[in-house]
C-alpha cells in the first residue's frame, strides 16, 4: 500500500488496514488448544485460529550472531522493520488416521531508515498475502502419549522479489516442502502437557535447506486459565552471507537461523474456546531480526461438518 491514482488507492487500502484485520478476525473467530503437534483430531474435529500481530526490530544478528543496526550503519541511522499481520491457522480431523492443515497470512510491512552523508532516507513497504501452508499430520501412537510425522507444503502466492529492492519481501517466490516427528505427553496431575517436534524443510530455488525444531509445554492452574511456553529455532544449511544494505532479513523466507522463546496466557471462554495473548522473542541467530512480536488470538475446537471413518 502506498498522488497517482493508483497511490490514492494504496492509502486507502493502507488506512482501512486495521479494520481489515478485525473484520478477519471476527469473521473465523476461532485456535488454541495448544495441544496440537503431536496429537490428531478426531474425525470431523476442527481446530482453528484467527489472529492479530505486531513485530518490531531495530537491530538484526549478523552473519557472526552479533548484534548490528538492520542497515549499514556508515550510510543510516534510526533503522527499523514493522510488520502487521493478521493469520489464520486450521486443523481439520478428515479421517482417524489424518487430520489437515492449513495456514494463511495476510501482512504489511515496513522498513524505514534515515540517511547519513549525502544519502537519501531508506523507505519499503509491501502489502499482501505471504506464503499459503498446506499439511497433513499422520498419528503413529495415541494414549498419554502420542506421536505423528507432520507434513508441511508451502505454496508462494507472489513471484521471486526483485534483487535490489527497498520493498520487504514477502516471500522468495519458490514452493517448500517440510516434514517431522511430533512427540508429547500429557501430564494429568499438573493440568498440562508437553510436546516436542523436530523436522527437515527442503526449499525451493537457491534457497538453502533447514532444519527446525520445537518445544513447548502447558499448564492449566485455574479452570479458566492456560499457561503455556513454546521455545523454537531454525538452523539454515547456507554457505553464509548476510542481508545486504538495503534489505532487512525478513521472517520467513530462508537463509536465517534463530532461537525464540513464546510464552502465552489464555483465557478459557466456554467449552474448547479462547483467547489468548503471547510474546515472541528472538533471542540468538543469525541473518535474522532480533526482533518481538505481540499477538492476540481467538481460537476454535469442536465437531463440525461429518468426515467419512477409515
Amino acid at each position: 500500500m502506498r498522488l497517482r491514482p493508483e497511490a490514492a488507492a494504496e492509502r486507502a487500502v493502507r488506512a482501512s488496514l486495521p479494520s481489515i484485520l478485525l473484520a478477519v478476525t471476527a469473521l473465523f473467530a476461532w485456535p488454541s488448544d495448544a495441544r496440537a503437534g503431536a496429537w490428531a483430531r478426531g474425525r470431523g474435529e476442527a481446530y482453528a485460529k484467527a489472529s492479530v500481530s505486531y513485530l518490531k526490530a531495530e537491530e538484526m544478528f549478523d552473519d557472526s550472531g552479533d548484534p548490528r543496526p538492520l542497515f549499514d550503519p556508515a550510510l543510516y541511522e534510526r533503522s527499523r522493520y514493522v510488520e502487521r499481520g493478521s493469520a489464520l491457522y486450521v486443523e481439520y480431523g478428515a479421517f482417524r488416521l489424518l487430520t489437515l492443515l492449513g495456514s494463511l497470512p495476510l501482512k504489511l510491512a515496513d522498513q524505514d531508515a534515515d540517511g547519513l552523508a549525502g544519502s537519501g532516507d531508506l523507505h519499503g513497504e509491501a502489502f499482501g498475502f505471504a506464503d499459503l501452508h498446506l499439511g497433513a499430520r499422520v498419528p503413529l501412537h495415541r494414549g498419554r502419549w502420542a506421536a505423528a510425522i507432520e507434513q508441511d507444503l508451502k505454496i508462494p502466492l507472489r513471484g521471486t522479489p526483485e534483487v535490489v529492492s527497498t520493498m520487504p519481501t514477502l516471500s522468495t517466490g519458490f514452493a517448500d516442502f517440510g516434514a517431522a516427528l511430533c512427540l508429547g505427553t500429557s501430564l494429568p496431575s499438573l493440568r498440562g502437557y508437553g510436546q516436542g517436534s523436530i523436522g527437515y524443510r527442503i526449499r525451493g530455488g537457491r534457497t538453502a535447506e533447514e532444519k527446525y525444531w520445537d518445544l513447548e509445554t502447558g499448564l492449566e492452574p485455574a479452570r479458566v486459565l492456560r499457561v503455556r511456553f513454546r521455545y523454537d529455532g531454525v538452523h539454515s544449511q547456507r554457505g553464509g552471507g548476510g542481508a545486504v544494505a538495503t534489505d532487512a532479513p525478513v521472517p520467513g523466507v530462508g537463509e536465517q537461523d534463530f532461537q525464540r522463546i513464546a510464552p502465552t496466557l489464555a483465557i478459557a471462554l466456554g467449552g474448547s474456546n479462547e483467547v489468548s495473548i503471547t510474546w515472541r522473542r528472538v533471542i540468538d541467530g543469525r541473518s535474522t531480526l532480533r526482533s518481538s512480536e505481540w499477538e492476540v488470538g481467538l481460537s476454535f475446537l469442536g465437531k463440525v461438518v461429518p468426515a467419512p471413518g477409515l
